[in-house]
Parts: C-alpha cells; sequence; structure tokens
C-alpha cells in the first residue's frame, strides 16, 4: 500500500501527514512535533556532554581518594611531602605529652593559649583516632565531632590546635570553607546527599627535635616466671611389685605390672601439667559471647517483616549490626518507627523503594539508609504517646468542668422552693412599704 512501510507497523497514510520542513506539525494533530535530525543532534550532544560531566566528577573523586560518608576537600599536590609522617599513634601521643609537661616550649604553649594538660591530651586523642595509623594524616572529622569524641566544648578545641600548630605537631592542609559548585555536585555523587560544607584537612606529625627530646620508652621489666613446685608423686602412688617367681610360673606375661590397674606408676614426663594449665587459663580468658538486647532483635525483626525489600535476607544478626551501627536506641525506636522514619525520608528524597530482585545486598542498602538519617530525636511512637497523654488530660479537664458545672447548677426543687420563699416575703410585706419601694424604683429609672 502507497504511503506504508513494512518497518514501522504504526504508520500512516501519506495523505493524512503532512510535514512542513519549517514548522514539523501535523495537519491532524496539532501538539504532535517530529523531531529534526539537527535538535536530535543537539540532544545527543547534551546527553555526551552530561555523561562527560559525570565521568570528571567519578575521576575527581577517585583522583583526591574519596572515602567515607562525606566529601573532603582536595590538598594542594606536594603539600604532605613537606611534613614528617608520625612515628605511630601511641608514640606521637606520648611525645605531645611529654613535650607539654616536660619542654619548655610546650609548657609556654599550654599558657599562652590557656589550656590545660588533660583537655589538650583528650582532644589531640580524638585527633588521633580519625588520623591514618601509618601516616597520620588523613583528619577529616569536623571540630563538632572531635568536641564529642574529646568531650569538650568548641572553644577548646580551637585553643587546643592552636598548640598543635605552634608545637608543629598538627599541620592543616586546607582550612574549611563552602563547596563551590563541582564540589557540591562531586559530593552528592560521592555520598548521595547534600553536602553544602567541608571541614578542615589536618595531618599530625612527629617532628625531629620533638622525637629527638622525647626520651626513648623503658623496657617493660619481665616478670619471672615461677617454677611451680612439682608434687612428688610417689606420695600418692603405689610402687609396683616386682612379681614373685609363683606369680611369674603361673602366669608367664605377668613381668611387670598390669597397664590397666589404678596402682600402677606413671612417669612425671607424661604429664603434661603445663599445657592442661594453659589450657585452663584459656579457657577463663575467653570472653563469653552475650547475647544481643531482646528488645534490639524485636525491633530487627518487625523492621524485616515491615520491610519487603529485606524479607528476603534471613539473618536477623546482621540487620541488629546495622542498626547499632547506625547508633539507634532500640528502647525508644521500635520496629515500626524506624520503618516509618525510612519511608518518609525516601518520599522527601523523592526515591523509590527498589524491588528485593534489584538489590544485591539489602544489608549494605539498609545499612547506608541508616546512616543518612538523624536518629536523636524523638521516636514517632514517643511522639505518639505525648500526644495521646495530652488529649487524655484535656478530657480529663473538660470532664472536671462540666461535673463542676453540673454541681453548682440549682435543680428544678431548688428553684422551686427559692420562688416560694420570695413569693412569701412579697406577700407578709406591708403594702405601702411596697409602693414606696416601686416609687423608689422608678425615680432611679428616671436618673439613668
Amino acid at each position: 500500500m502507497a504511503g506504508t512501510s513494512d518497518a514501522n507497523a504504526c504508520a500512516e497514510p501519506a495523505s493524512t501527514q503532512l510535514v512542513v520542513t519549517t514548522h514539523t506539525t501535523s495537519s491532524t494533530r496539532a501538539d504532535t512535533r517530529i523531531p529534526q535530525s539537527v535538535e536530535v543532534d543537539t540532544w545527543e550532544a547534551s546527553v555526551h556532554a552530561a555523561t562527560q560531566a559525570i565521568n570528571q566528577l567519578h575521576q575527581h573523586n577517585r583522583d583526591t581518594g574519596q572515602r567515607g560518608r562525606s566529601f573532603t576537600l582536595p590538598t594542594t599536590p606536594g603539600r604532605e611531602a613537606t611534613i614528617p609522617v608520625w612515628t605511630s599513634r601511641t608514640e606521637w601521643l606520648r611525645q605531645l605529652r611529654h613535650h607539654i609537661t616536660h619542654i619548655t616550649t610546650g609548657q609556654t604553649a599550654l599558657t599562652t593559649h590557656s589550656i590545660s594538660i588533660e583537655r589538650l591530651i583528650a582532644v589531640a586523642t580524638a585527633h588521633a583516632r580519625f588520623a591514618d595509623s601509618a601516616t597520620g594524616r588523613g583528619v577529616t572529622a569536623s571540630r563538632q565531632l572531635i568536641a564529642h569524641h574529646a568531650g569538650v566544648s568548641l572553644s577548646v578545641v580551637n585553643r587546643a590546635r592552636r598548640v598543635l600548630k605552634q608545637l608543629h605537631m598538627g599541620v592543616e592542609l586546607e582550612r574549611g570553607r563552602t563547596l563551590r559548585t563541582a564540589e557540591y555536585l562531586a559530593a552528592e555523587l560521592h555520598h548521595g546527599g547534600q553536602q553544602h560544607q567541608a571541614s578542615s584537612v589536618w595531618a599530625l606529625s612527629s617532628p625531629k627535635d620533638v622525637v629527638e627530646s622525647t626520651p626513648p620508652r623503658s623496657q617493660q621489666i619481665s616478670r619471672p616466671k615461677r617454677a611451680r613446685t612439682k608434687r612428688p608423686l610417689t606420695r600418692h602412688r603405689t610402687r609396683p611389685q616386682r612379681p614373685t617367681p609363683a606369680a611369674t610360673t603361673t602366669n608367664p606375661q605377668a613381668t611387670d605390672a598390669d597397664t590397666l590397674s589404678p596402682s600402677t606408676y606413671v612417669p612425671s614426663h607424661n604429664l603434661s601439667s603445663r599445657s592442661t594449665h594453659q589450657r585452663a587459663h584459656a579457657r577463663h580468658d575467653t570472653p563469653t559471647p552475650q547475647p544481643r538486647p531482646l528488645h534490639l532483635q524485636r525491633a530487627a525483626a518487625t523492621l524485616i517483616a515491615s520491610s519487603p525489600a529485606l524479607t528476603a535476607h534471613r539473618h536477623i544478626g546482621h540487620i541488629c549490626d546495622a542498626i547499632q551501627a547506625a547508633g539507634i536506641d532500640t528502647t525508644h525506636w521500635t520496629g515500626h518507627d524506624i520503618a516509618h522514619t525510612l519511608d518518609r525520608d525516601t518520599r522527601e528524597r523523592g526515591w523509590t523503594w527498589p524491588t528485593a530482585n534489584h538489590i544485591g545486598s539489602p544489608v549494605a542498602l539498609l545499612r547506608w539508609r541508616l546512616t543518612n538519617i538523624n536518629w536523636t530525636g524523638p521516636s514517632p511512637s514517643q511522639l505518639r504517646t505525648t500526644a495521646d497523654a495530652t488529649r487524655r488530660r484535656e478530657q480529663a479537664a473538660r470532664r472536671t468542668a462540666i461535673a463542676h458545672r453540673n454541681a453548682t447548677q440549682a435543680t428544678p426543687e431548688q428553684r422551686a422552693a427559692a420562688l416560694a420563699e420570695v413569693r412569701r416575703i412579697l406577700h407578709e410585706t406591708p403594702r405601702h412599704h411596697r409602693q414606696s419601694g416601686q416609687r423608689l424604683e422608678y425615680r432611679r429609672h428616671r436618673r439613668r
């Protein structure tokens, strides 16, 4: 048939489709627009540019060594090469303590910046916790996180950092700042969240003068092993008696004591008393694994039952570990609360839960989702309990007011008795008194 194509089963006749080169509109459908080759090329070029931009952001994250759940500022090339690495985490803390307690420059730095030895060591320990164990670099924790782990305020963290700078035992490679547009996009591509600020990047160092001024660690004096007193085994054993000639004649095989006899002599070298003692000591020192709390197991079971994506994962212990790693207090947060919060966060981000067939590691997905939510506030069940208590108090107050109103309201019998008393008083009052009272009331009315 003319005007149709075998390759397109939905083609229309040529008489009903008129293509105009300028506007590219249809005579039958005014709202249908067929893209031309120029527009297709433009669209493909924009898609290619977007793909290249995303690839560049991925490459930027790989080049700058992004790790963890936050985006860190890249350091200036060659800056770290000029900073000596630390000896080790323990040695660096020991060098710092010796320098601020025995060296004049360290004591002067404490006095200059008004900080005590205990607080400086606490802040330094928090810095060392987040540093690379081999080099002491890569400290990208924020001041708030450092203050939280050290148990001090932000001003103490600032003063401690000034001391580390003055002693050249801490170097600020990059100052924290607001992320630029490209960095903001790279951060969102790295951890999937929105990050506008980046903390400072620090490197902990052990300078040569500090290492030389610190005395070497004293060798621990090994305690001499106490020799165990061997009990004379012969005291509790009966020496084997030589068989008599008569017994030998009666039983030719009885040349020595019977090996199954309780009176057999056992040589002392066959008793492994040392290994037995070590095994008993090892059994005593081996910690007994403690079971997970019951409220944590209940929360994990309820979360699995409420989340179809986690139903295929049978091991509840991994879910318990993910909840515990996120810092969720399951004494206040139930499994329904966690599932409700996850659904609300998904809706707010404009995401959708993937099906179980499209999830390769449900526990990893759950762990990542839980770490991006703040669980420090009250749970939905706590808010619901507080609202129910407030509503019950309001209802009780309303019932009390109604009861008080009903108690103070006069009954029909009381009203009838009061009216009868008024009529009796009016009937007993003389007439001229009533008339004078009426005239007085009339005058008062005229004055008004």
